[in-house]
C-alpha cells in the first residue's frame, strides 16, 4: 500500500466541463472582492465525486482481474485441446503402425508353422501374432514358401512388433491423459467464463447505481471549481490591495531583473537563502511584502480575466482558448509566446522550482514525452490554465509532471535551453488531459511477479484515509520478501528512495508511459540501465510505509497514475476523460448527433461536420448503429460476446469518441469506405489500425475521434 503520498490524482480529480463564467479584467489596483465564501460542505462535494470515481475504478480493477484469469484459462484450454488432439493423432498413427508390425509377425509365424520350422515364441505369443491374419492361414499354407532364415527373422520381427505395441500403448495413455487435461481446462474456462459474465452483470449493476449520483456530484463539483476560481482571485486581490495600502507602485520589469542592483527602498526577495531575480521586497510594519513588476501583475490580472472561458482546440480567443492561448493572451503585449509549448521553453529564462512566483510560465511534460501543457503560476501550488480535461480556463493544481518554470521578465536564457523532443503520442496528453486510450501492444507486457508467486492485494482506486491522496494509486501484489520482481516491458531505469516507498524502481518506457515498483527489499538495477521485458529488477519487500510484504505496482501516463490491471490484462487501457470513468459519463456532459446517439461534445461537433460532408457527396445521411456505450451496455455485450467485445471499461465507445457506421462503410473497399478513409481524418475521425483489413480484429465499421488536423 502507498501510505502518506503527497501528489494529485487527476484520474479522480474534479475535471468537469464548466459553465462559462466571465470574470472581469481587474485593474492593477482592484478593490477587494465582496463575494460570499464557498459553503463549508464544498470539501464534502469533493470527496463525494472522488469517492464515486474510486469506486468505479475498483469495480473495473476487480472485473479486469477476473477477465485476466478467464483469458489465461481460455488460452490454457486451447493449448491443452491442441495438445490432446496432437497426442490422439499420434496415438492413432502409432496404433496403425503397431497393427502392421503385428500382422507382419503373424505372417512369419504362420509360415514357420506351415513349414515346421521351430519357433522361439511360446504358444501365447504365437496366438497373439497369428490373431490378425487367422483368415489367411490356408493361403499361407498353400504357398509352401521356403524361408531359410525364418527363425532369426521371426525373432527380429517379434521384437519390432512388441516395441511398436509398447509405443502405441504409451501414446494412447499420453493421449488419454492429455484429453483429460483438456477436458479439465475446458471445464475451468467455462466456469471462469460464467464468473466473468456474473461479474460483468454485477459491475454493470454497480455502475448503473452510480449514474444518478454522478450527475448530482458533477453539478456540485462545478460549484467547487467556481469556488476555487473565486478563492484564488480573492487571494490575488488581497495581495494587490496590500500593495496599494502600503503605497507601493509596482516597478517596471527591467528594474527588478538584477537583485543586486535594485532601486533604493527595495531589497532582494530570498528563497532558501538565494535572491530571486525579477522580484523584490519591502519591509512594511515589520513584515516583508513581495514586490512584483508591473508587467507581471498585468499578466496575472489578464490570466484571471480568462478564467471560465471555454477551452477549444487550437483556439486563441476571444471566446475560446487552447492550452497555449490563455498563457499567450496573459503575457501580451509584453511578449508574444511562440505557437507551440515546446518552442516557449528555449526563449525564456528558467528558474528553480523553489523560486516559482505568480506570473511564471509553467511547462509540463517529460524528456520522453516532450512538453504538452502550459499554465500561468499562482501561489499555493496553483496555476491558471486552459485545461482540455476540464473544458475551460480554470484555476488548478500544478501537476506532478512540471518540467520547468520560466520567467518572461528575465528575457532570454543565459544558457541554451533545449526542449525535450515531442513523441508521436504527446498529443494524447495535451493541455492537462490524459490520453483517452493508450495501446502498448497486446501481449507486449509480462507480469511483475511470476505466476503462482503472489496473491492479488489492494486494488487501484480503493478509497481510504491511509493514503494522502485519499485513494490507492497502484495495484498491490502480496508475496514473501525476496520474491523476484520483473520489468513488465522495455525501458530505462531510475532508482529512487522516497520515504513512502523505501526502495523504488521507476522505469521510463517512452511516450509518457512509466511503471513504478515500490517497497523493494533489494534493487538489482542501476540508474540509466536499459531493461528488457521479464528482466529481474529487484525483490519484494516491506520497506517504507508498508503494512506487510508486497509489491506496490503503478502505471503512469503523462505523470498520472492509472489503473494497471487493464494494461496487464490486454496490453492497452482506457484511462480517463473529464474526471469520469469509462462508460460513466453523465448524459448532461454528452451531445446528441442523430437518432438518439450521443458522443463527447467535441467529437459530436466533428461528427456533424463529417456527416454534412458525407451527405453532400452521396446525397444520403451518414448511417450509424452505435456511439456512446455505457458501462452497463459494455458489460451486457461482453456477456454475450466475450471473445469479440472489448473488456468493459476499456472501449472507446465508453468515452463517447467511437462510432460504428453502416450504409456501405461497414464493408472494406466500397466507395463509401474509401471516401471515409480519405476524408474522415480532416474532421478528426480515424479508422484505427487494429480494425484495418488484415489487422488484429477486422472492423470496417468502427471509427474513432482522434485529433483534428488543426490541433
Amino acid at each position: 500500500m502507498n501510505l502518506g503520498r503527497h501528489r494529485g490524482l487527476r484520474f479522480a480529480a474534479l475535471g468537469t466541463l464548466l459553465a462559462v463564467i466571465g470574470l472581469p479584467a481587474y485593474a492593477d489596483d482592484p478593490t477587494p472582492s465582496t463575494s460570499q465564501p464557498p459553503p463549508a460542505s464544498v470539501t464534502d462535494v469533493n470527496r463525494s465525486l472522488e469517492q464515486l470515481q474510486a469506486e468505479a475504478a475498483a469495480v473495473q480493477a476487480d472485473f479486469a482481474k477476473a477477465t485476466i484469469a478467464y483469458t489465461k484459462a481460455l488460452k490454457d484450454a486451447q493449448t491443452a485441446e491442441a495438445a490432446a488432439k496432437k497426442a490422439e493423432t499420434s496415438a492413432v498413427a502409432s496404433r496403425g503402425k503397431a497393427d502392421e508390425e503385428r500382422r507382419q509377425l503373424g505372417l512369419l509365424t504362420a509360415q514357420a508353422y506351415q513349414l515346421g520350422i521351430p519357433t522361439v515364441m511360446g504358444t501365447e505369443s504365437m496366438l497373439w501374432s497369428l490373431a490378425p491374419i487367422a483368415e489367411n492361414l490356408q493361403e499361407i499354407a498353400d504357398r509352401q514358401t521356403a524361408i531359410t532364415q525364418l527363425g532369426s527373422t521371426q525373432v527380429s520381427q517379434y521384437k519390432t512388433a512388441m516395441a511398436a505395441e509398447s509405443e502405441s500403448n504409451r501414446l494412447k495413455a499420453d493421449a488419454t491423459s492429455k484429453r483429460a487435461a483438456a477436458n479439465e481446462a475446458a471445464t475451468k474456462a467455462q466456469d471462469l467464463s460464467k464468473q466473468v459474465q456474473q461479474k460483468a452483470a454485477d459491475a454493470s449493476a454497480s455502475m448503473a447505481d452510480q449514474a444518478a449520483d454522478l450527475d448530482v456530484a458533477s453539478a456540485l463539483s462545478k460549484q467547487l471549481q467556481l469556488a476555487r476560481n473565486q478563492q484564488a482571485l480573492t487571494r490575488w486581490q488581497t495581495y494587490l490591495t496590500e500593495l496599494t495600502t502600503a503605497k507601493i507602485t509596482p516597478p517596471a520589469a527591467a528594474v527588478l531583473k538584477n537583485p543586486t542592483k535594485l532601486p533604493a527602498g527595495l531589497a532582494p526577495l530570498t528563497r532558501r537563502g538565494a535572491a530571486v531575480p525579477g522580484v523584490a521586497s519591502v519591509a512594511v510594519a515589520g513584515r516583508t511584502v513581495r514586490v512584483m513588476s508591473a508587467e507581471t501583475i498585468r499578466a496575472v490580472n489578464q490570466a484571471f480575466s480568462l478564467v471560465g472561458k471555454p477551452y477549444g482546440v487550437a483556439a486563441t480567443g476571444p471566446d475560446k482558448y487552447g492550452c497555449l492561448g490563455a498563457a499567450r493572451v496573459a503575457w501580451q503585449p509584453y511578449t508574444t509566446l511562440p505557437n507551440l509549448v515546446g518552442k516557449v521553453y528555449p526563449d525564456y529564462q528558467a528558474v528553480p522550482a523553489t523560486q516559482v512566483q505568480p506570473g511564471d510560465l509553467l511547462v509540463m511534460g517529460s524528456k520522453s514525452l516532450g512538453l504538452v501543457h502550459i499554465g500561468v503560476a499562482l501561489d499555493n501550488g496553483e496555476m491558471i490554465a486552459a485545461d482540455e480535461a476540464k473544458g475551460s480556463v480554470v484555476v488548478t493544481t500544478v501537476p506532478d509532471n512540471l518540467y520547468a518554470a520560466l520567467r518572461p521578465t528575465l528575457g532570454a536564457p543565459v544558457k541554451p535551453q533545449v526542449a525535450p523532443t515531442a513523441s508521436s503520442d504527446s498529443v494524447a496528453f495535451r493541455c492537462g488531459n490524459t490520453a483517452t486510450s493508450y495501446n502498448v501492444g497486446s501481449g507486449a507486457w509480462t507480469w511483475p511477479l511470476a505466476d503462482g508467486s503472489y496473491q492479488i492485494g489492494t486494488p487501484f482506486g480503493q478509497a481510504g484515509s491511509m493514503w494522502s491522496t485519499g485513494f490507492h494509486t497502484g495495484q498491490d501484489f502480496v508475496a514473501p520478501v525476496g520474491t523476484p520482481v520483473h520489468a513488465v516491458t522495455t525501458g530505462v531505469v531510475s532508482v529512487e528512495h522516497p520515504a513512502w516507498a523505501g526502495n523504488l524502481v521507476r522505469i521510463d518506457h517512452g511516450n509518457g508511459l512509466e511503471t513504478l515498483y515500490a517497497h523493494l527489499s533489494r534493487v538489482d538495477v542501476t540508474n540509466g540501465q536499459q531493461v528488457a521485458p521479464g528482466q529481474q529488477i529487484g525483490a519484494v519487500g516491506t520497506e517504507g510505509n508498508s503494512t506487510g510484504p508486497h509489491l506496490h505496482f503503478e502505471v503512469h501516463l503523462g505523470g498520472d497514475p492509472v489503473n494497471p490491471m487493464p494494461f496487464l490484462a490486454t496490453g492497452s487501457a482506457s484511462i480517463g476523460w473529464g474526471g469520469y470513468s469509462n462508460g460513466m459519463i453523465p448524459a448532461s456532459k454528452l451531445c446528441g448527433i442523430a437518432s438518439g446517439h450521443m458522443l463527447r461534445c467535441d467529437a459530436a461537433a466533428a461528427y456533424q461536420q463529417l456527416a454534412a460532408a458525407y451527405k453532400a457527396q452521396f446525397g444520403t445521411t451518414l448511417c450509424i448503429t452505435d456511439s456512446y456505450r455505457s458501462y452497463a451496455s459494455q458489460g451486457d455485450l461482453y456477456q454475450r460476446k466475450p471473445s469479440l467485445a472489448a473488456l468493459p471499461g476499456t472501449s472507446n465507445h465508453g468515452w463517447g469518441v467511437a462510432v460504428d457506421l453502416c450504409g456501405g462503410i461497414d464493408k472494406y473497399n466500397t466507395t463509401q469506405y474509401q471516401w471515409m478513409k480519405s476524408h474522415a481524418p480532416t474532421y478528426g475521425w480515424l479508422h484505427p489500425a487494429w480494425a484495418d483489413q488484415g489487422g488484429n480484429r477486422e472492423e470496417p465499421w468502427h471509427w474513432e475521434f482522434g485529433n483534428p488536423a488543426t490541433a
